[in-house]
């Protein structure tokens, strides 16, 4: 057992030494499915996430959210998965299902083994300083079975980062119900690709796709391989200690910078569309590094994301298929920065003046526009290469780019009576960007 986990260590943390190449397939739906190659010098190199600021992000996501009661049935319903346990009794070693009604407990009928592994689970949530069910895994069964065991041992897998998750929603109303929808959404989703031929759609394949962006092709690949490989040593489990080590050995797999991107990402995810989240994604920590890799790793602009309709693997790879609305831009959209696709890779850089020494002037009678302001807040807050790219910078006539100016400095009552500049720099990226587009339609800058 050992030696494979070191295997799986080897192919997650060297996936450029065994000389195979990933790929992600683009199906626009229009011929055959276009060919990416993630690019060899981003590959190693995922999106650092600070602990901070993750932190601060999930905090905030927390204080917009509702959590279920029943987190593990509200995570199925958001990935449209049957249960494969919940609220069902399911022994691995018979295969025996049985149904469990409303207020039945069969407490009675439990096998030994699995009495010892809750009271095990209960101790440890006592000793983490959260009484009773901290993770609810209990709320549709009386036992830890079935994909609670898994969820269990995600868990201690991620022992820091759930520590970390805590630390964010601790002081918010319902703190252990924040905790129990991140965690159960962050197992359920893990779970989809644990089943032969998988394949993820809507907000799972959003999800999919920021994940891949976050943490490349490569790694992403070797994280399924873990996903499968604990559901199996989970299965064999009988005690709550070899539930722990199967979980503490996936957590070297994954790494706490995966794991924090793991759980941000499936925190967004919380009730939302994949329309939704491909939008919340992009206002996320990491986010400008995303940008810049989002064209490397897969082939897609950044903000296209929430257009993936599913995510298929293969054999050598993903398969990613895009909305129609998504492949109509791409195609015919003439500004890639309008479209939220774009006609020729994306690039960024660290300044204005490093854009125009290599995008050279911005055309007879047309001048170089920031969708999402070039203000020192936005520089600081976003990076300069969320503002400082091609899916940011567009040139637009020079008597509109006056005109669009003119208006961010007046006031005006979309801004409260405030000047539009300085109410615009409190919000989001997505917030601005979106505004920003709206404005250059009303100018005539864009259609």
């Amino acid at each position: 057992m050992l030696l494979r986990w070191l295997f799986l260590l080897a192919w997650v943390v060297l996936p450029g030494c065994g000389g195979t190449t990933r790929v992600v397939r683009l199906d626009t739906g229009r011929g055959a499915p276009s060919v990416h190659v993630p690019r060899s010098e981003q590959a190693a190199e995922p999106v650092a996430l600070d602990e901070d600021e993750v932190k601060e992000a999930v905090a905030r996501l927390a204080r917009t959210l509702h959590p279920s009661q029943r987190p593990q049935e509200a995570a199925r319903r958001l990935f449209e998965v049957a249960p494969r346990s919940g609220s069902y009794l399911f022994d691995v070693r018979s295969r025996r299902i049985t149904p469990l009604g409303s207020g039945e407990h069969l407490a009675s009928e439990l096998p030994q083994a699995e009495v010892e592994l809750t009271r095990a689970y209960l101790r440890w949530c006592e000793r983490t300083g959260r009484q009773g069910d901290c993770l609810g895994l209990l709320k549709e069964g009386p036992s830890v079975t079935g994909d609670a065991r898994f969820t269990l041992a995600l868990a201690l897998a991620k022992g820091a980062v759930m520590n970390e998750l805590w630390e964010a929603v601790k002081d918010m109303a319902h703190p252990e119900a924040l905790m129990q929808a991140a965690l159960w959404t962050a197992a359920t989703y893990a779970l989809l690709w644990t089943v032969p031929e998988p394949a993820t759609k809507g907000v799972a394949a959003v999800l999919t796709a920021a994940l891949i962006i976050y943490v490349g092709v490569d790694t992403f690949w070797g994280l399924i391989q873990g996903f499968r490989q604990l559901m199996a040593e989970c299965d064999r489990a009988v005690t709550f200690d070899e539930l722990r080590e199967a979980g503490e050995r996936f957590g070297k797999v994954m790494g706490r910078n995966a794991a924090r991107a793991f759980v941000m990402l499936a925190t967004a995810a919380i009730g939302s569309t994949g329309a939704t989240l491909g939008t919340t994604v992009r206002g996320l920590p990491g986010a400008a590094q995303a940008a810049v890799r989002a064209e490397a790793q897969a082939g897609l602009v950044y903000t296209a994301v929430g257009q993936v309709e599913t995510v298929a693997i293969a054999a050598d790879g993903f398969t990613f298929a895009l909305a129609p609305g998504a492949v109509a831009m791409s195609s015919h959209g003439s500004t890639g920065a309008a479209t939220g696709t774009q006609p020729a890779a994306f690039r960024a850089w660290k300044s204005m003046s490093g854009f125009k020494k290599a995008m050279g002037p911005a055309g007879p009678g047309k001048q170089w526009h920031h969708i999402v302001e070039q203000t020192p807040s936005n520089v600081q807050r976003f990076g300069p290469e969320a503002i400082h790219n091609t899916e940011n910078v567009i040139a637009i006539d020079e008597q509109i780019h006056e005109q669009i100016s003119a208006f961010y400095s007046s006031r005006q009552d979309v801004a409260g009576g405030r000047v539009v500049r300085e109410w615009l720099r409190e919000q989001s990226y997505e917030q601005q960007r979106a505004f920003g587009l709206r404005i250059m339609r009303r100018f005539g800058a864009i259609q």
